[in-house]
This record gives structure tokens, C-alpha cells and sequence, in this order.
């Protein structure tokens, strides 16, 4: 069992690297990655825990993308944290996310949300507010609280994950509150990537266009996640067959982010492939001259 897509309080996740380590070791998982939105703050105690445990550890960041219609994630596998390049692109990403918080407020104001930017950040302790902070700083007025839109994720038909669902519908791409930033150009993004020698990986694909990964393939993707919480078996076996065809590598990753935020998502993929993927992302990384521990 493996699972190379966990996240921390870095970003949205509910536990820390040490406590995330402790759930690793208790799942007895072969190899595990540490993929924060947007983050890279968790790597460097995490590649020591995972040293000194002596687990493989694949370092990882998830960048939201754009490409075309679709709001694509994007896994960067062999993150050397320690290089300033990479510290100072998470830094522009955080300082965009930030300004696309402001529009994102704004946006749902002008539809009718009674909603401010400040009490959502105070909520978000700083971190880029998750569907679930938007929820609460949305419920803090009796007004607010009380509008049917927010009571569906308060006590409503989609309160079962509040973290998911209000993004699902309001602030993806294609809702009425998402708001893009040049930041997530994927194109942009991919050879970001590999300039700072690390693999991209399309992160839980599940309805993206085949033709769109073809045409990412061109554009110098690595691999689909084609194991996730996200797909059923049959979806990964039609993932997996457009990887091999397309000679991209496969990953697997829950994206866990614990019980208080996705309830739903268990920690640990088990599939017939671990080994490989395991071998094949480390040369791939090693390739790159990117960070991992074998």
C-alpha cells in the first residue's frame, strides 16, 4: 500500500507532517507524498521524519491550473524545497491566490453572499480559505447564515463535505465565483515544472478530456494519477490504458486531507502496479535531478 498524495496544515489538510507520519506508520504504507495546495512549507520535516523512519518520501507540491474550460491540478513529484527558486515561486503563487481570495469575495458579494475578506482570512488562519472557511465566514451574519444557499451546507442536501462542495459549486471554473489568475496558465505551469527538474502529474483527472491530456502530453506532462479517491476501478483501468498509450507514467495518491475535512477520503492505495510506480517515479525524479528518498 502506498499513497503519494497527503496534505498538511501547510494548506487545507487537518494534520501536521508528524502527526501525518504517525497515520503513514499505522497504515504501514511502502512509500508516501506530501502534495499541499499551493505549498511547499510541510517538506522539510517531513523528508526528515520520513529519513529518519526510514520510509520512501516523495516531496510535492499540487498547483491549481487552467487549461481551456477545464480547473486541472496539477502534482510536481522531486520538489527540492530547499532551492530559493522553488521557495520563490510558491511565494508568487501565494501572493496571486491571495489577490483571486479578494475577487473571489467580491464575486460572491455581487451575487448576493453577505461575505467579507477579512473575517474569511481570520477564519483561514492565514491559509488559502478552503471551500469549508468560505461556509463559515458566510454563516457569521444571522442574514447570511440563513440564506438557503448557505444552509445547504450547513445542515442542507450538500453538507456532507462543505470543504468540496461549495468549491464544486461556486468556485471552479465555469461557476459563478471562480475567478482564473495568470498564475494558473497550465501550460505555464508544466514548464515551470520541469525547469526546476520535477515531474508533472495530472492529479485526479476524472472527467478531464482525453484530447486535453493528449495535448498536455505535447506540452511535457510526466503522468496521470490514475489511483485515486476520485475514480472508481474501471476509470483507472481506462486511465491507465491512455497512460501506457501515451508512455506517461501512472501515480496513486487518496488526497487525504483528514477525517475534519474529507471524511469520506481513507489514507492508502492498494493496487497491483506499487512497485513500479514507485521505481518508475524515482527515475523519473532522479532524471529531473529532483529530491527523493529510496
Amino acid at each position: 500500500m502506498l499513497d503519494l498524495h497527503l496534505h498538511t496544515l501547510a494548506s487545507d489538510g487537518a494534520h501536521s507532517p508528524e502527526e501525518l507520519l504517525k497515520l503513514v506508520q499505522e497504515k504501514g504504507l511502502s512509500a508516501f507524498g506530501i502534495a499541499d495546495h499551493n505549498s511547499i512549507a510541510s517538506l522539510k520535516s517531513a523528508f526528515s521524519l520520513a529519513k529518519e523512519n526510514k520510509i520512501s518520501f516523495f516531496p510535492a507540491v499540487e498547483i491549481d491550473t487552467l487549461y481551456k474550460d477545464k480547473d486541472l491540478h496539477l502534482l510536481a513529484y522531486g520538489v527540492n524545497f530547499q532551492n530559493p527558486d522553488w521557495q520563490e515561486w510558491m511565494k508568487q503563487i501565494s501572493q496571486a491566490k491571495n489577490l483571486q481570495t479578494q475577487r473571489r469575495v467580491q464575486k460572491l458579494k455581487e451575487l448576493g453572499f453577505k461575505i467579507e475578506y477579512q473575517e474569511l482570512v481570520k477564519i483561514s488562519q492565514g491559509k488559502m480559505p478552503s471551500g469549508g472557511d468560505y461556509v463559515k465566514a458566510l454563516s457569521l451574519s444571522p442574514e447570511g447564515k440563513n440564506d438557503p444557499r448557505v444552509r445547504n451546507y450547513i445542515d442542507g442536501p450538500r453538507s456532507d463535505s462543505p470543504y468540496l462542495n461549495f468549491y464544486l459549486d461556486w468556485l471552479k471554473a465555469g461557476r459563478p465565483a471562480f475567478v482564473p489568475f495568470e498564475e494558473m496558465n497550465c501550460e505555464k505551469v508544466i514548464k515551470k515544472i520541469l525547469e526546476l527538474n520535477a515531474a508533472p502529474v495530472l492529479a485526479h483527472p476524472s472527467d478531464t478530456p482525453e484530447q486535453y491530456v493528449r495535448e498536455l502530453k505535447k506540452l511535457g506532462l510526466m503522468g496521470i494519477e490514475v489511483y485515486t479517491s476520485y475514480h472508481s476501478r474501471e476509470l483507472a483501468r481506462l486511465w491507465i490504458k491512455l497512460a501506457k498509450e501515451l508512455e506517461l507514467l501512472i501515480t496513486a495518491g487518496s488526497d487525504f486531507h483528514g477525517k475534519p475535512v474529507k471524511p469520506e477520503v481513507e489514507m492508502g492505495i492498494n493496487c497491483k502496479e506499487e512497485k513500479e510506480i514507485i521505481e518508475r517515479l524515482s527515475l523519473a525524479i532522479s532524471a529531473k535531478r529532483g529530491i527523493y528518498l529510496k
